[in-house]
């Protein structure tokens, strides 16, 4: 009886001292949260902006962005739609950075000009729900991973990491959508390849079923058709040429080199993508799809891609 008393004794001292352990380790895991909450430069998630703006003050130039319901938008210099993927990372960055320490909790303008924060180069704005914020950035600090910001209208100053600035400090071109043709390849009904000077190439899809009417009639390559379009779906526009051209003919577009002609299953219209002369400035070919005005260049390969695939797409002539 003696022994079965202190088993139990010692079975609730061991139960209770679990429980203590638990209760500060938990105690322990919730202060370790809350440090690491407040290192981070935004008490706010990627989710939860709405809108963010770049101002490039010395270069009198602003990047704004929105995000509406169908995903992101420029709203200034231009309003296009934004490259999701790109504007996503951007957000992330920022959002989950830390704030090392604070550096000052109150200074004089003239340090604040020395640490480049009285006459910045780069300032950006979030908007959430619960407000905005504007962060200004400053110089980089003795060491090379380390620089200055700050929240304009709060007197601290904090040392960031310095890839931060260069982070933020983007052009238009990385923030906007650079999608050639918003398609999908899987549900093509038919195609149409046409070259200067060669005979036009026409491939149907109908249950499956994958077939060339021209330049001759036989069974088409699905896996060779399926990369051709694949390769102009993963394609990107490698630089914007023309917001709003006047004449396609300087591009070689009012009789383009080569037209691809896409018809998909649901879609009243095709996608139309034409591709005119060499610029040779940017190693690329100008080019233009039917559902935007702008004039753009797409990478020397992809074209070179397309001629040299065009007349492989029967089956039997995959592997030539």
């Amino acid at each position: 009886m003696n022994f079965t008393k202190k088993t139990l004794f010692w079975f609730i001292v061991l139960i209770t001292l679990s429980g203590v352990f638990f209760f500060f380790d938990k105690k322990e895991e919730e202060v370790k949260q809350l440090k690491e909450e407040q290192l981070k430069l935004l008490p706010t998630a990627t989710k939860d902006i709405s809108e963010f703006w770049i101002n490039y003050i010395k270069e009198n130039r602003q990047i704004k962005v929105a995000r509406e319901k169908d995903g992101w938008q420029l709203v200034q210099p231009l309003s296009v739609k934004g490259d999701t993927k790109a504007i996503e990372k951007l957000l992330t960055n920022v959002v989950t950075s830390r704030k090392d320490a604070v550096l000052f909790e109150k200074v004089e303008h003239a340090k604040l000009v020395e640490l480049g924060l009285g006459d910045p180069e780069v300032e950006m704005g979030l908007k959430s729900a619960s407000g905005e914020v504007v962060i200004v950035f400053g110089e980089r600090g003795p060491t090379n991973n380390v620089a200055y910001a700050m929240f304009k209208g709060m007197p601290e100053v904090y040392r960031v990491h310095s890839d931060l600035k260069k982070e933020v400090s983007q052009d238009v071109y990385a923030l906007r959508d650079k999608t050639i043709l918003d398609f999908d390849p899987a549900k093509m009904r038919r195609l149409e390849i046409v070259k200067k000077g060669m005979s036009r190439v026409v491939i149907v899809q109908s249950e499956s079923k994958w077939n060339m009417l021209e330049p001759t009639t036989g069974m088409a390559s699905m896996a060779k058709v399926l990369e051709y379009l694949y390769a102009i779906k993963n394609g990107e526009i490698k630089a914007f040429a023309d917001e709003s051209p006047a004449d396609l003919a300087p591009y070689g577009l009012s009789s383009p080199m080569l037209q691809l002609t896409i018809y998909q299953e649901k879609k009243e219209k095709p996608f139309i993508l034409m591709i005119g002369d060499k610029d040779r400035a940017k190693r690329g070919y100008f080019a233009k799809v039917n559902q935007m005005e702008k004039v753009f260049d797409v990478e020397e390969g992809l074209v070179n891609t397309l001629l040299s695939s065009m007349d492989k797409l029967l089956e039997g002539d995959a592997g030539k």
